[in-house]
């Protein structure tokens, strides 16, 4: 494609994306700027219970698929134009990215394809898409959910969704006390699926951590744990509310102060915006868990590994993951859910054994919330086009990766038989935590994507 006319096109749906005044979440925005494309060119719409197939075409040569499984809100994207031309916009920047690349080929590709807008999320509702296969028209899927770039993917994790739910038993408080509450917040945490090979610190360990080291100083009696927000993200903030005899609230205070010293000196180089805070609160309902039920829950969270489980020694390649995700207490329990992915079958299995034996000793068990296999394409076809369009178009070797991420396609297409390559748009973090993406990257990709469609054949 001409550059100056991808450049135009680009500026183009940016500023009018930007000129949305009635979406809130960037999975409206998706939905909404795919819709008018495909409306513009007169393309025929599926509607799939919020998901949206689009037929680009009477040939199509692929699919190329978008997962919005994101609420962010869309309202902060810019183009700025002073130092060359970028897009800056928060974490939902890769979805920026995505629609981008798919409008930009529904408005200029000359090859036939077709569009595929999804919006699962496993934290809150996994759909079914069995229909699609009475609708599909190609076997080749070209995913843009990858958080990688200048690579693809054609190989995804296994992952298992855990939920463990430690019992607790209550009291009642003997003693004239306190309520406090010790936080967690401000980490850097990340996605799983790209950040669990980078050292980051895990809240709600963390703050398990600092609570066991007061305790062991001070008489605390917990009352909650709360922690982590989204299953596929490393947690960055969690707290503990516990009770305290008011005579021991400033050796408590005293011993908070060291404690939380020592620890931001200890992992200052790897979370220089960690805040950690002692507050009083006012708790209506003051019924704290037993030293016995806090002895397990302090076991479990201490025995459960998290962030990289094992690593490829050739190539620094991560095989397989396990995040302890989130934390919640109820009555009689405190539930944890714990996200295991490994490209291995050896390494998942040890993963489960280890989880397994850390709520077996907390005196409770694992269920299996949600399972899927490893995904490996049943052929090699689709990432060899892929490798010899880019290299074509760049004179350089195109990395083929394994990855943690991208798993949203092996779930919607799991009883299909279809090739999946995934890859994504560089971007990158700025120091006040938004992200941008040069157009000139996003350029990129749509022409290696529109040059691999110019070299797939139909078969008759």
């Amino acid at each position: 494609m001409d550059y100056d006319n991808l450049n135009s096109n680009l500026k183009y749906n940016i500023e009018h994306t930007m000129g949305y005044a009635d979406v809130e979440t960037s999975t409206d925005l998706v939905n909404k700027f795919i819709l008018e494309k495909a409306n513009d060119h007169n393309y025929e719409v599926i509607d799939l219970l919020d998901s949206y197939y689009i037929k680009k075409g009477v040939s199509p040569k692929a699919i190329i698929h978008l997962n919005t499984d994101s609420n962010f809100l869309h309202k902060n994207l810019e183009l700025d134009q002073n130092d060359g031309a970028r897009i800056i916009a928060g974490k939902n920047i890769y979805l920026f990215n995505a629609i981008f690349v798919i409008a930009a080929l529904l408005d200029l590709s000359t090859n036939d394809f077709d569009v595929l807008i999804t919006n699962n999320n496993i934290q809150k509702d996994i759909k079914n898409y069995s229909s699609l296969k009475d609708i599909i028209r190609s076997d080749n899927v070209i995913n843009l959910n990858l958080h990688q770039s200048r690579c693809i993917a054609d190989e995804f994790s296994a992952l298992n969704l855990l939920n463990i739910k430690v019992p607790v038993l209550r009291k009642e408080l003997e003693y004239s006390f306190k309520t406090f509450r010790l936080s967690l917040n401000n980490l850097i945490g990340g996605h799983t699926g790209e950040d669990l090979d980078k050292v980051r610190v895990n809240s709600i360990k963390a703050t398990m951590g600092l609570v066991r080291k007061i305790k062991s100083k001070v008489d605390l009696d917990i009352l909650k744990l709360q922690g982590g927000d989204r299953y596929d993200y490393i947690p960055n903030f969690a707290s503990v509310d516990f009770a305290i005899n008011c005579q021991y609230e400033n050796e408590l205070i005293n011993t908070f102060k060291l404690y939380k010293n020592e620890y931001i000196e200890k992992n200052l180089k790897y979370e220089p915006d960690m805040d950690i805070d002692l507050s009083e609160i006012t708790v209506s309902n003051i019924n704290p868990i037993s030293d016995a039920s806090f002895s397990y829950l302090s076991s479990f969270v201490e025995l459960i590994p998290t962030g990289a489980y094992a690593v490829n020694s050739n190539n620094n390649q991560l095989i397989s993951s396990l995040n302890l995700s989130t934390v919640r207490t109820f009555e009689d329990y405190i539930n944890f859910i714990i996200v295991l992915r490994s490209l291995s079958e050896e390494s998942m299995n040890e993963m489960l054994e280890k989880v397994k034996t850390a709520a077996s000793i907390s005196n409770s068990k694992a269920l299996t919330g949600l399972s899927l296999p490893r995904w490996k394409n049943s052929d090699t076809s689709l990432t060899e086009i892929f490798t010899k369009s880019y290299e074509e178009l760049t004179g350089d070797q195109l990395e083929v990766v394994k990855t943690q991420y991208s798993l949203d396609s092996s779930m919607i297409f799991f009883d299909l038989d279809v090739k999946i390559v995934s890859l994504g748009v560089e971007y990158k973090q700025r120091d006040d935590n938004t992200f941008f993406t040069d157009l000139a990257d996003i350029i990129a990709v749509i022409n290696v994507i529109d040059n691999v469609l110019t070299h797939i054949k139909i078969r008759s």
